[in-house]
C-alpha cells in the first residue's frame, strides 16, 4: 500500500512539473508574439517595446524581438521616399 501511494505521489510531482513547463513556454511563447506581431509589426520603436514588457534595457527586448520583412521593407520605402524628396 505505502509504495502504491508514493508512486502515484511521484507521478503527481511530473505531472506537476510538466505543466510547470508548459506554462513558461506558452508565457515566453506570448510574450515573443506581443513584442513582434502587435507592437514591432505595427510600428512601434524598440524602446517602447521595452518599456511594455517591462525590461531595464533594450537588449533584453532585442532577444523576444526578431526583425520582420514588412519592417525593413517599411524603412527602406521611407529612406526612398525621403532620398527622392531631397532630390526635387
Amino acid at each position: 500500500m505505502l509504495a502504491k501511494c508514493l508512486i502515484i505521489n511521484v507521478l503527481r510531482l511530473i505531472i506537476v512539473i510538466l505543466f510547470f513547463i508548459a506554462f513558461l513556454n506558452i508565457t515566453y511563447m506570448a510574450r515573443h508574439t506581443f513584442a513582434t506581431t502587435v507592437t514591432l509589426a505595427n510600428g512601434a520603436s524598440l524602446e517602447n517595446v521595452s518599456k511594455m514588457l517591462g525590461h531595464s534595457s533594450v537588449r533584453m527586448t532585442q532577444h523576444y524581438a526578431k526583425i520582420l520583412n514588412s519592417s525593413i521593407e517599411r524603412d527602406m520605402d521611407k529612406i526612398e521616399s525621403e532620398l527622392i524628396g531631397e532630390d526635387e
